[in-house]
């Protein structure tokens, strides 16, 4: 993944620091995490053996993110096309990234046989070099090795509440959202979560104000808010808080999480 000036680099350093639970704020604390260009390291190259998903569990893997119409659909590592195909089949926006240039021929001819040449398309290009930002859901059957590899970018690069769903292997520590079993096959569903983690100044519905801190990881975050523990969870740019036994839900920005009569604006 090409850096594109040192702000940019800068930036995707800080959250991916914060998601990966490196530091609590927009700050220090990311250096045992991130070094050099502000990216994590990864191998040039990966050979990945082509091991076609079945069918059902194709459709299961689109079934548990909800893939419809209004979606943008990137398979990393598309072989035949299967994936992306199904997908256009439900209405999605389709493109699947393949190295290999014979299985990218053989999935342009699956998809115009199907006649989803338009809906879903086909390049061959190393997955580690693909835009990823205009997704919606991100699909992959990878390795395990390659999953951890692509783990950064798909945190940093793709916008909260993108679906990722991968077929077999999952995401080390960072922990599903949603997992199933079709076929004796495991699928994980994640969702990239907004970067909430840092100091908030929060004002609740009775009109009390302090300072919230929450440290992030993944999805999980815990604090503090006026000397009361803080735990809860995100699912993209939703946040559900507990503090002091009374439940806050709102919606995660860069600059301001919005809530029913509270909110909150970043700090730091």
């Amino acid at each position: 993944m090409a850096a594109h000036g040192g702000s940019g680099v800068k930036r995707r350093a800080l959250l991916l620091a914060v998601l990966l639970g490196g530091c609590s704020a927009y700050g220090d604390g990311m250096g045992d995490i991130l070094r050099g260009t502000g990216i994590a390291a990864r191998e040039p190259t990966y050979d990945v053996p082509y091991v076609p998903t079945p069918e059902p569990v194709v459709d299961a893997m689109l079934a548990l993110a909800e893939v419809g119409p209004t979606d943008t659909l990137i398979d990393l590592g598309s072989g035949d096309g299967r994936i992306a195909i199904a997908a256009a089949r439900l209405g999605a926006n389709a493109r699947g990234v393949e190295i290999d240039t014979t299985l990218v021929e053989r999935a342009r001819r699956n998809a115009a046989l199907h006649g989803l040449q338009d809906r879903a398309r086909f390049s061959a290009a190393n997955l580690f070099d693909t835009p990823l930002r205009d997704a919606s859901v991100v699909t992959m059957y990878l390795l395990p090795r390659i999953n951890m590899a692509l783990r950064p970018q798909l945190l940093t690069e793709l916008r909260p509440g993108t679906r990722i769903v991968t077929h077999a292997f999952d995401m080390g520590d960072w922990q599903a959202d949603e997992w199933g079993l079709v076929a004796e096959r495991s699928i994980y569903l994640y969702i990239v979560p907004a970067v909430a983690g840092g100091n908030w100044r929060m004002t609740l519905p009775d009109g009390r104000s302090g300072v919230l801190h929450l440290d992030q990881r993944f999805q999980f975050v815990t604090g503090s808010f006026d000397g009361k523990l803080v735990a809860g969870r995100l699912r993209g740019t939703e946040l559900d808080v507990v503090i002091d036994g009374a439940s806050y839900t709102g919606s995660v920005g860069e600059a301001a999480i919005t809530g029913k009569g509270w909110r909150a604006t970043r700090v730091d």
